[in-house]
């Protein structure tokens, strides 16, 4: 018997008709003689609604009744899929975070999981009961619901495999695997059939939606072997796997692009010791998350300070910005929206150069300016105006040789 856990996402789970698909999956799986967990996010758009209306009547804040709002979409996911399992004739029952519990610190809205209690679960299990857990989910120190980030139930799902000694974790989405860039974009993108925890972190953590960044962290640190496949098709899907013989690795394995940041600056910041840390210092007290920043030459003892942030954060960011622009001293905030963070990645750049040097060649034949550069050992981003992402993307993708099977 293998024990599995199984995180369906919200377009998985969107209506009655699929909940009913997700429980024939569970169904033959059981059939397979596999133990089965389930994890489940709310139905597709059920978030955005619930942060709209938090956004609506408190925008510029983060409280514990965020949490209590968004969450509660993955409530009514795992007691709906409960039903749905028992009508078909297999035993099952819903299980919110703090009936586990599953506990975390006490980021609201961002939280981390610190240790998950598995005696509930383990009782289920020993009765035959397929427990379906509501993702998402965590439970803070002082007893109030926490929420782990947008693609939290990913998080849940593989934090569960590890806590529970699961012999692997699939999560279910409504793309066929990982690919090397958006279908919807480039047509020629190809589904992968493996890819590196490294790999698989970058692409997540610069804007492919298919997983969330801090599950495959997490999977990688535990060893949980994660499967990424469609609920719709039945098609192996994509392996995340700790790495590769590099002999047979293209130098590039994908090219993401993240639409949902913002390019802030603020203009003529006193260059004195200290001054990043204030500001960047305030952003992170409101847990404010900052990807590139860039600071300009000093002139006349001033300097630009340039950083880009998420769009869902821009208000907040802008409102505490002008609460410390005159303790700071910057004279202005400037805000470019209509901006698109490219990122190519792959295990091979390591220890080749020209993968660089293809990238600005690439842009600059298509006359594309690059206005942001940011690089690790396995990636290399950069931010143009969001009006060329398709071209980008196509080019760099052709550029990269990634439009053709190497098998």
């Amino acid at each position: 018997m293998s024990r599995i856990v199984l995180k369906f996402g919200g377009t998985s789970v969107a209506n009655i008709e699929r909940l009913e698909h997700v429980a024939i999956k569970v169904k033959q799986e059981i059939a397979q003689n596999n133990q089965v967990i389930l994890v489940v996010s709310a139905m597709a758009g059920i978030t955005n609604l619930l942060l709209s209306y938090t956004h609506a009547l408190n925008p510029n804040h983060v409280t514990p009744e965020h949490d209590t709002v968004l969450s509660s979409g993955e409530q009514v996911t795992s007691g709906l899929l409960a039903m749905a399992l028992n009508q078909i004739g297999i035993p099952a029952r819903s299980f919110l975070s703090w009936q586990i519990p599953i506990l975390t610190d006490s980021g609201f809205t961002n939280a981390r999981i610190t240790s998950i209690q598995t005696e509930e679960l383990e009782a289920c299990l020993k009765e035959n009961c397929v427990p379906i857990i509501a993702g998402f989910q965590g439970l803070s120190p002082q007893g109030r619901l926490t929420t782990l980030g947008r693609g939290g139930s990913d998080t849940t799902a593989v934090a569960l495999a590890a806590a529970l000694k699961a012999d692997y974790c699939n999560i279910y989405t409504d793309v066929e695997g990982v690919y090397t860039a958006d279908p919807r974009l480039v047509p020629k993108a190809r589904k992968l059939d493996t890819i590196t925890y490294a790999e698989m972190f970058e692409m997540a953590a610069q804007g492919a939606k298919v997983l969330q960044a801090r599950s495959v962290e997490l999977a990688m640190k535990h060893r949980i072997p994660l499967r990424v496949l469609s609920s719709f098709v039945d098609a192996p899907g994509t392996n995340v796997i700790y790495e590769r013989d590099l002999m047979e690795k293209a130098l590039v394995s994908g090219i993401v692009h993240n639409q949902d940041e913002v390019k802030v600056t603020l203009v003529a910041v006193p260059d004195e010791v200290g001054m990043a840390a204030q500001i960047f210092g305030a952003l992170a007290d409101e847990r404010i998350h900052i990807d590139m920043i860039v600071q300009n030459l000093s002139h006349e003892g001033r300097a630009d300070l340039t950083f880009t942030t998420q769009k869902s954060d821009i208000e907040r960011v802008v409102t505490l910005l002008e609460d410390i622009k005159e303790k700071v001293g910057f004279l202005d905030i400037l805000i470019d929206r209509s901006i698109v963070k490219i990122s190519v990645i792959g295990v091979g750049m390591r220890s080749n150069l020209e993968i660089a040097s293809v990238l600005f060649k690439t842009l600059a034949e298509k006359g594309i300016n690059i206005q942001l550069i940011s690089t690790s050992e396995i990636k290399i981003s950069v931010i143009i105006p969001h009006q060329h992402t398709p071209l980008a993307m196509c080019a760099l993708h052709t550029a990269y040789n990634l439009d053709f099977d190497s098998h």
